[in-house]
């Protein structure tokens, strides 16, 4: 029966990975499905990170160099030379998605509906992988792998609880967390494919075949530091706990017992050199940016941390009954797998830094949890004899079915939540593809210094996912490297000059204001540092800092020059056609022509009057 299992190994697992992958699927085609004939081929929107990832593959895709700015066109040139930003830095995943995409005529959007349905069947495969190689049961991988991807989400304990309730579920990122674009989702199933090889090197008595599967996971584990800053930490997290383990376990001695390790940890060690040498070249912006934080406080109310820590006493006290093998490789990769969320939101204990411990916990800590879960269950049934007791097959298809209707409850409802953004985003992509179309007939107009407004920051921010043009201001601007914070905020005061934004009465009564004014206001003032949910030295914002920045606002526009409006140049307008804002202030300084149609939009050319 062994035998029957090995050879059809990856049968149930190609099985539940297809089922992930259709589940995957349904955003896009109820998006498609409700936009019909109207459908410009935009993808299922769930997160607005997207978008700017979006972009730069966009950018790589029309050959322009590495560190670009998709939104303010600002390339790295000679002469010109410009920082590394996040996108430069983690570049494996763009680059493989851009050159294939550009080879075969796709378009932009179109790798990210491609790359959801890949990643969705890859990360359950690969998590089959794993959980097949530790337990040797084929039913039990093909089950572990659904509630792994499928449960992620029970992993933060409350988000069920608030999506059933229907209440905000903003942080907690239902439908797949693990398949936002382009990362996590592209590097995610590298992950547990280092796992995987991790355990073939230390499992496998042969030595040259253990060195093999040692350089092998090196290499994965370099291709995650250029692709994710979250994953290739918590890999390196996971491998120092297993390391530890394995050496307090010692099972053989000590040097037998690290040997293993060694082929990983030289290949990773110079993965880590060039990655040290481009983060020396960052932005000067980009530490403030992306919420970087100096702080020694312990973190132990993660709900995945809680989680792996009954995992870990679950293991203890089965080693202590004598149903498990304390000492057992199996059992030290789940309790490393428990662990890991315990370091990566500890480590600024010893290193001093935070940033945005968030993404840990939604993007990778509770799916290691799981894993250790379901592990650590097969273990504890199996017991320390090693007898094969598998699970009944009923329970496991329950388990399984179980997993599979959460993950389709959770995508419906998100689906839902988010419809109005991606048929808004897919609308938008009209005007997008327009200007498109006039940079192709008028490459000046391609100048970073050429740029276009749109009154609609969701569809600037979209914008460079088609078009080339740089754009005044979105809220991914200062995301690149093409502008310092000073030119951020100064290019989105003007912004609110141009569309005449009101202000009145949000300096006393902030907190009545609507979610746009809320945004805008945040972003005068760095948007983040005042938000729990990302940072923890946040500041509670405080009518005060309201008004200083509204007043610093109001102080430029009173003072608008003809200087202003020509640092830098506008070229286009893109305005909704039915609810064009007030214009005023822009027509002071721009003429505008007659506009064009593109979908529910009109595009106007502008010229700086003299």
């Amino acid at each position: 029966m062994r035998e029957t299992g090995r050879r059809h190994s990856f049968r149930l697992g190609i099985f539940a990975a297809l089922s992930v992958t259709l589940v995957s699927l349904y955003p896009q085609l109820r998006l498609i499905a409700e936009r019909g004939g109207n459908w410009n081929g935009s993808y299922a929107i769930f997160s607005q990170d997207e978008v700017a990832y979006n972009a730069y593959v966009n950018a790589l895709m029309a050959g322009r160099p590495r560190r670009n700015d998709p939104y303010t066109g600002r390339d790295d040139a000679r002469g010109a030379p410009q920082h590394e930003s996040l996108f430069s830095i983690q570049f494996v995943p763009a680059y493989l998605i851009a050159y294939p995409a550009r080879a075969l005529g796709i378009s932009a959007p179109a790798t990210f509906i491609l790359l959801t349905a890949a990643v969705a069947f890859l990360s359950t495969l690969a998590l089959f992988w794993l959980i097949r190689l530790v337990t040797e049961d084929e039913n039990l991988a093909a089950a572990g792998a659904l509630v792994v991807v499928c449960l992620g989400t029970f992993a933060i304990l409350y988000a069920p609880l608030r999506t059933l309730a229907g209440l905000d579920t903003t942080y907690t990122f239902e439908y797949f967390p693990f398949l936002r674009r382009y990362v996590p989702a592209f590097p995610f199933p590298l992950f547990f494919v280092f796992c995987a090889l991790v355990w073939r090197a230390v499992t496998n008595n042969e030595k040259r075949a253990a060195r093999t599967y040692g350089v092998l996971a090196g290499a994965t584990f370099g291709l995650l530091v250029y692709s994710y800053f979250y994953l290739w930490t918590a890999a390196a997290a996971w491998a120092v706990c297993f390391v530890l383990l394995s050496l307090a376990a010692r099972r053989e001695g000590f040097w037998k017992t690290l040997a293993p390790f060694v082929p990983v940890a030289l290949v990773a060690l110079a993965a880590l050199v060039p990655y040290a040498l481009l983060l020396s070249n960052r932005a000067p912006s980009m530490d403030t940016v992306q919420l970087l934080a100096a702080t020694h406080a312990p973190d132990f109310s993660r709900s995945s941390i809680k989680l792996g820590l009954i995992v870990c006493v679950a293991l203890g006290v089965a080693a202590w009954r004598g149903r498990v093998e304390w000492r057992g490789r199996a059992v030290l990769l789940a309790a490393s797998l428990a662990l890991t969320p315990l370091v990566v939101f500890n480590q600024q204990v010893l290193t001093g830094r935070s940033l945005q411990p968030l993404h840990y916990e939604l993007y990778i800590a509770k799916y290691l949890a799981l894993t250790a879960l379901v592990l650590a269950v097969a273990l504890i049934r199996r017991g320390r004899a090693g007898a094969s007791r598998p699970f009944p097959a009923r329970v496991l298809a329950c388990a399984a079915l179980v997993a599979l209707c959460w993950g389709m409850f959770e995508t419906a409802v998100e689906t839902k939540r988010h419809a109005w953004a991606s048929g808004d985003r897919d609308e938008a992509l009209a005007a997008a593809r327009r200007l498109a179309e006039v940079a192709r007939e008028e490459p000046a107009s391609n100048d970073s210094q050429s740029v276009v407004l749109y009154s609609n920051l969701d569809h600037a921010d979209f914008s460079p996912v088609v078009a080339p043009q740089p754009v005044l201001w979105s809220p991914h601007v200062p995301a690149f490297s093409g502008v310092t914070l000073e030119e951020n905020r100064e290019r989105l005061y003007q912004y609110l000059y141009y569309v005449n934004e009101d202000f009145t009465g949000a300096g006393e009564n902030f907190e009545a204001q609507d979610y746009r004014k809320k945004f805008l206001i945040r972003s005068l003032m760095e948007w983040g540092h005042n938000d729990p949910a990302w940072t923890v030295n946040w500041k509670p914002l405080t009518s005060e800092d309201v008004r200083a920045a509204l007043d610093g606002y109001r102080a430029y526009a009173a003072a608008f020059t003809r200087e202003h409006a020509s640092r830098p140049a506008l070229s286009h307008l893109v305005v909704p056609t039915d609810a064009p804002p007030d214009l005023s202030n822009l027509e002071r300084w721009y003429e505008r022509d007659a506009g064009e149609r593109a979908g529910l939009f009109t595009i106007y050319r502008l010229k700086l009057k003299p």
